[in-house]
């Protein structure tokens, strides 16, 4: 099965994320937009650097916009000069674009096919394998679990166990137990074990390197990483290894 990873932005803490990735032979795609997003410290010319030397950059769009809320000129032009920056930075050919927000429709992923990308992913979660090149799947994002840790504009503040409510119905689909839901690292092992045990295509991990500091996920981002890394059979890919 293979295994892969991306990291959504280009915050600074990538490097951190690139860091522990190294450590366990994985391999990740880091999708960069130049707009600071929450404030947060972004990478530099230096970091990019380093990193195209053991993963993949993505396109991200220059702005962070959601492309569908925008006219299809602006659109065609954050997708495009978005690839134009990536390949400047990175001297290689950019195949993959992440849509800000997992936020598309056709007429946005026909731009994206034209603009030259190989493959865009979207946000859709749980999943295992894609039927769109140009909506690729992601398998669990690393962020809170089973209950949000602070107020989130996705939930309810009454509704503590958002996270888990959203996943429960592919969580009982999967035939994960219960007991597997009580942190997102006993999920994550359970899900990764389930794809294996299935033969399915991949899992891919994603999340952003700002939460994961935020919500103090290293040890469980860490662990989680060591765990694939004694699973027989694993390929470690970046994204565009998937198409």
């Amino acid at each position: 099965m293979k295994f892969t990873t991306s990291w959504d932005d280009g915050y600074a803490l990538d490097m951190k994320i690139s860091k522990l990735l190294n450590t366990y032979g994985a391999k990740g795609t880091f999708y960069l937009c130049p707009q600071k997003q929450h404030g947060k410290e972004m990478l530099g010319p230096d970091d990019i650097a380093t990193l195209i030397k053991e993963h993949e950059l993505g396109a991200h769009t220059i702005n962070h916009p959601k492309l569908t809320l925008i006219t299809a000129e602006k659109a065609r032009e954050e997708i495009s000069e978005s690839k134009k920056r990536i390949e400047k930075l990175s001297g290689k050919s950019c195949d993959m674009f992440c849509y800000p927000y997992g936020d598309s429709n056709d007429e946005i992923e026909n731009i994206v096919k034209e603009a030259g990308y190989k493959g865009a992913r979207g946000t859709a979660q749980m999943l295992f394998a894609s039927d769109n090149e140009y909506q690729q799947n992601t398998s669990l994002q690393i962020a809170p679990f089973p209950k949000r840790k602070t107020h989130s504009r996705w939930w309810h503040k009454l509704d503590q166990y958002g996270p888990f409510r959203v996943k429960r119905k592919l969580i009982k689909t999967y035939g994960i137990p219960l007991r597997e839901c009580t942190t997102w690292l006993s999920l994550a092992k359970a899900m990764f074990t389930y794809a294996q045990s299935t033969n399915q295509p991949y899992f891919h991990l994603w999340g952003h390197s700002h939460e994961v500091e935020k919500y103090d996920m290293w040890e469980e981002l860490e662990a989680f990483l060591r765990f694939v890394t004694k699973q027989k059979d694993v390929e470690h890919v970046v994204n565009s290894s998937l198409l």
